[in-house]
């Protein structure tokens, strides 16, 4: 047996764990255990999407107005 460790989930996905224990009959760290082995097993990948380059002018336009501080001040 490890350390024990904690977990802190979200309001929904807590929901959602409860009524999975209760309707299981699984105890809380099996859960987590199992989960935590299936996610570590399976191969994992980022698929980067294209973003529409209006938005994308908007968001650089929004971050050089909040940052321009931090960027003069690189200069």
């Amino acid at each position: 047996m490890g350390i024990p460790k904690s977990v802190r989930f979200e309001n929904e996905l807590e929901a959602k764990v409860e009524e999975y224990l209760e309707k299981n009959e699984i105890k809380f760290s099996q859960l987590v255990s199992i989960a935590v082995e299936k996610f570590i097993s399976e191969p994992q990948s980022i698929q980067l999407e294209p973003i529409d380059s209006k938005k994308w002018e908007q968001t650089i336009a929004k971050a050089y107005k909040k940052h321009k501080g931090a960027m003069d001040k690189l200069k």
